[in-house]
């Protein structure tokens, strides 16, 4: 029996009828229910007659949506409940339409994807399995506006940028809290990007634009939100094993459901990706990655859950491409591999371990039917291991030496929505505190062994307003966000080797940003258009301030600067989406800017550096970065479904680096294709295309130890992968699946990296 500590009000049922679109019932359709204001979410089957009741919801207001094999995904449908009086909702479900979703990421609430006024993306888990993808990072290399850097193939260092900006100018989140590494670089997610693999997750959702007054630092560019399962009725899950080129093993067992007339809600998943010989059949890495989730509604009203996301890798590393001997070239030179550089090489004794485990409990509650609250506790601890000896061909250390990362973040986060009319009023705090511990071990000269060790935490005040308006066609978001830093001064083991001396060093000064959004709809036409601007903030990372490496021929080098500044933004974007042919086809595109006011770069340095350092980290004027994004998805036929964009971007910098002004690693023209065919109900072809011209990138020359700017080839990766369902009952079935990956087999170097030629792939998977 269901109970109430407070009896404010009345909890009432929500019925739902799907139907198809000749008004007949859709039997078994799964049914979600979620709260505009993210307190409360509903799952379950329909009957056979396409009907199912949901006892005891919250008065408020909800998005309803539903799906079902052989159809398109439902658009949202907007319900209120009221206190004690039953709501009705009556679904339908087109044969062939672009599928539709409920978006969390644009201003941190439910949303549909019609009512958000920002540029938003989303993959869900039907593309992610018809592309039959490995990671988080392939899984959105077709969003617009988006690049994915992948070196060496799987196990090499992998990253996200979005609209030109470096990567760390992207945040990564797992269920909507920031998921970042304090002992990386730039202190962001691209230390764990590679070892993010799809395991039971929901759905990605991309944020393009600013966001920094919801999200914090290094949302400036954009966000990625990795969604899990929230588990929940009816009961499901798959189990998946394929192989194939480069002695590829995948294994992956995902199950989630519910119990006790869903108020106890469980998923939870585990995938092992093992590639043996890898690239020059030297390149062995392994991933192994498991999830789980609970959730507990105790009460109408009141809801606790938890979450654990962890992984584990080894990699083995290869050198990184230096200019051919004796180039002595100037300005900007063709990339050719062996001519004008040398490609990554084999190092024998080079590798990367590395795991991660991340924690989140909180609790939600709705204590009226209008004031919602939410209190989340997130705590990741990061660990990376770099291992290098004296093999492989150019500069190597002179005997086995490793480099230590290991930090910690805890974020506690409160925050309370209420209802006023039309408006949703979210205020909140949020508490982080950040560890960072970087130790280096010489195997022969215990001597030379040291540590850096520093701590920093933050207190963050947010508040947003969110106005919908004449009948949800107006829709207006304004947020703004204050964070206050605090420094615990760091420890040097031993003490001589600080250049810094014994001064003490400040915090990053507070940071202040501000959003704000709008969108119109033209329901006649299906037209919406929309706007967005925001003000950007990165504190510069723990590593920027106090990091030093040790190389047996300088000694210790030290990078950071304590006196650096944060970085600032300033960024827009305008566009429209359109919806035409009862939703077969939708087109948008957005024109977007963003003024780079102060960035942080690494350079080398002069003899006037207060640091005596040769090269580190400094403030540079920034630049900008603009363009447009176009993108287009259309359901060609009840079979054929394809998805499209194309990216134009011109990034450049205010001051030279390296002697060019364009931005390194920006192409001017990006492009992407997804075209997925039903050919049978049973057989499924799904063809991809990433694509892009051109672009600069730095390559060191080890006889005058700078960098060589140069112009690499653009990407042309393609792939197919068919795949064949035999069903075995409602819900059970057996899918088999085959892949071909770089289907051009062409030769590319990413950054002078080379990424693994043509190579095929088969496998397995039962659903249930």
């Amino acid at each position: 029996m269901y109970f109430t500590l407070i009896p404010l009000f009345v909890a009432a049922a929500l019925g739902v009828h799907v139907s198809d679109p000749q008004g007949a019932a859709v039997p078994c359709a799964d049914v979600t229910v979620i709260a505009r204001d993210n307190s409360a979410r509903f799952t379950g089957a329909a009957s056979a007659q396409g009907s199912l009741q949901f006892d005891s919801v919250p008065p408020g207001d909800y998005l309803v949506t539903a799906e079902a094999q052989g159809f398109a995904a439902s658009e949202p449908q907007a319900v209120h409940v009221g206190a004690g009086a039953p709501a009705e909702a009556a679904i339908h479900l087109a044969i062939a339409a672009v599928r539709s979703e409920v978006v969390v990421t644009a201003d941190g609430t439910p949303q549909s994807v019609d009512e958000t006024s920002k540029a938003v993306s989303v993959v869900d888990a039907l593309q992610v399995r018809d592309r039959d993808v490995f990671t988080v990072a392939d899984a959105i290399d077709t969003v617009p506006g988006l690049r994915v850097e992948q070196q060496s193939g799987f196990g090499g260092l992998a990253s996200i940028s979005l609209r030109g900006l470096p990567p760390q100018d992207t945040a990564v989140l797992i269920d909507g809290m920031r998921f970042r590494d304090p002992t990386a670089t730039q202190g962001d997610a691209s230390a764990l990007i590679q070892d993010l693999l799809v395991t039971d997750a929901s759905s990605v959702e991309i944020l393009r634009g600013a966001g920094s007054s919801i999200y914090g630092t290094n949302a400036v560019g954009g966000v990625v939100n990795v969604l899990t399962d929230p588990g929940g009725a009816p009961n499901h899950g798959s189990v998946l094993l394929e192989g194939g080129g480069e002695d590829t093993f995948r294994g992956r067992a995902e199950f989630g459901g519910g119990a006790l007339d869903n108020r106890f809600s469980y998923s939870a998943g585990v995938s092992a990706l093992d590639v043996l010989s890898g690239l020059d059949g030297d390149s062995p890495a392994r991933t192994t990655s498991a999830q789980g989730r609970v959730s507990w509604r105790i009460n109408p009203t009141t809801e606790i859950f938890a979450r654990i996301f962890g992984a584990d890798s080894f990699a083995k590393q290869k050198d990184s491409p230096v200019t051919a001997n004796n180039l002595n070239a100037t300005g900007i030179v063709g990339a050719e591999p062996f001519v004008t550089f040398i490609p990554s090489g084999d190092d024998p004794d080079y590798s990367r371990a590395a795991h991660f485990i991340d924690g989140m409990i909180g609790i939600t509650g709705h204590p009226t039917a209008a004031l919602g609250y939410s209190i989340t506790y997130q705590g990741l601890d990061t660990y990376r291991e770099f291992a290098n000896g004296p093999a492989g061909t150019g500069y190597q250390p002179p005997d086995n030496q490793y480099s230590y990362f290991h930090g910690q973040t805890h974020t506690a986060d409160a925050q309370v929505n209420d209802q006023w009319g039309h408006q949703l009023l979210s205020a909140g705090y949020e508490f982080e505190r950040e560890l960072f511990s970087t130790p280096f071990v010489d195997a022969l000269v215990p001597a030379n062994n040291a540590n850096v060790g520093a701590s920093e935490q933050s207190n963050a005040f947010f508040a947003q307003d969110q106005v919908r308006l004449l009948a949800d066609r107006l829709n207006i978001a304004g947020s703004f966000r204050a964070q206050f830093f605090e420094l615990t001064q760091p420890v040097f083991t031993p003490a001589t080797t600080s250049p810094y001396g014994t001064g003490q060093f400040g915090a990053p000064p507070p940071a202040y940003t501000a959003d704000g959004s709008i969108a119109y709809l033209f329901r006649r036409t299906g037209t919406r258009v929309r706007a967005h601007v925001g003000r950007g903030y990165r504190a510069p990372s723990l590593f920027e301030r106090f990091g030093s490496s040790y190389d047996s021929l300088f000694g210790y080098s030290f990078y950071g600067d304590p006196m650096l500044r944060p970085e600032r933004f300033l960024s827009g974007d305008a566009g429209f989406d359109q919806h035409l042919f009862r939703d077969r086809l939708r087109f948008g595109a957005t024109y977007f800017y963003t003024q780079l006011q102060e960035v942080i770069a690494f350079d080398t340095l002069g003899a006037s550096d207060p640091f005596g350092r040769f090269e580190g980290y400094i403030n540079t004027p920034g630049g900008i970065s603009r363009g447009v994004e176009v993108s287009a998805s259309a359901a060609v036929t009840r079979a054929l479904d394809v998805r499209g964009s194309y990216t134009y971007t011109s990034a450049v910098n205010r001051a030279p680096m390296d002697g060019v002004w364009p931005t390194y690693l920006v192409p001017h023209n990006m492009y992407s294709l997804v075209a997925t065919d039903r050919v049978t109900p049973r057989l499924t072809a799904t063809f991809d295309l990433v694509a892009s011209d051109n672009y600069l990138y730095p390559v060191f020359d080890e006889n005058t130890f700078a960098n060589v700017p140069m112009r690499f080839p653009g990407e042309r990766l393609a792939g197919v992968v068919l795949n064949y369902r035999i069903p075995i009952s409602d819900r059970r079935a057996l899918r088999f699946y085959g892949r071909v990956n770089n289907l051009f087999d062409q030769n590319y170097f990413e950054g002078g990296f080379r990424t693994p030629p043509i190579l095929g792939l088969g496998g397995m998977q039962f659903e249930f």
